[in-house]
């Protein structure tokens, strides 16, 4: 069930890092983002899942955003908690796709991002024209 309405998340991921320190360690370990930047970076994972719940098909992260995604699930109980308080459900992460398709998922996924958030940071998303490597998850859907 699709939702119009945008949580603030970077409220919601800096509660998150503070009632669960182990992940922003975790996302710091995974990404090697600075741990001034892991808050920012679970913000972004959770966009990634509002487009995902807000749209049709499949999307695909970039590399690092999909790395930080991992650790989150990694927390069963909250990543549950969070999909079931902030999307209407669990979201599943369904590694594959081959390469082309990841990439079109990409850029479809970077311009659902740009329509709803604005121009995607290039510390979480990827260099501007080229946004990084997509993750090997071209199945990623609500």
């Amino acid at each position: 069930m699709p939702s119009s309405i945008i949580a603030d998340y970077q409220a919601v991921a800096s509660e998150l890092l503070v009632n669960h320190p182990v992940l922003g360690g975790k996302i710091s370990a995974a990404t090697g983002l600075a741990d001034g930047q892991v808050a920012t970076m679970l913000r972004e994972v959770l966009r990634f899942l509002h487009l995902i719940q807000s749209t049709d098909g499949p999307l695909t992260p970039p590399l690092q955003l999909d790395l930080a995604w991992h650790e989150l699930i990694l927390f069963t109980r909250v990543y549950a908690s969070v999909c079931d308080s902030l999307f209407g459900g669990f979201i599943h992460h369904s590694p594959g796709g081959s390469e082309h398709e990841n990439r079109f998922q990409l850029r479809r996924t970077l311009k659902l991002y740009a329509l709803t958030f604005g121009t995607p940071d290039p510390i979480y998303w990827g260099e501007q024209g080229y946004y990084g490597e997509p993750a090997d998850c071209g199945a990623c859907q609500g």
